[in-house]
């Protein structure tokens, strides 16, 4: 969940800081994590937080399947 909440609220440096940290991270992903972060960043905050929501419900209900 760390990874999860650092795309949707934290920088790339953060992500390849943190998260990302133990792995070598080619530049074509680092890339398209950037492109990623844009997206998300670009949301508007509702659908940002309806985002979050579905997320946390779906990644949720994996942890109990």
């Amino acid at each position: 969940m760390d990874f999860l909440q650092t795309l949707l609220v934290g920088t790339p440096e953060e992500l390849y800081e943190g998260p990302l940290g133990k792995y070598n991270v080619n530049e074509d992903a680092k890339a398209a994590m950037t492109e990623l972060k844009s997206c998300i960043d670009g949301l508007q905050p509702m659908h940002k937080a309806e985002l979050i929501k579905l997320l946390v419900h779906v990644l949720g209900s994996q942890d109990g399947a």
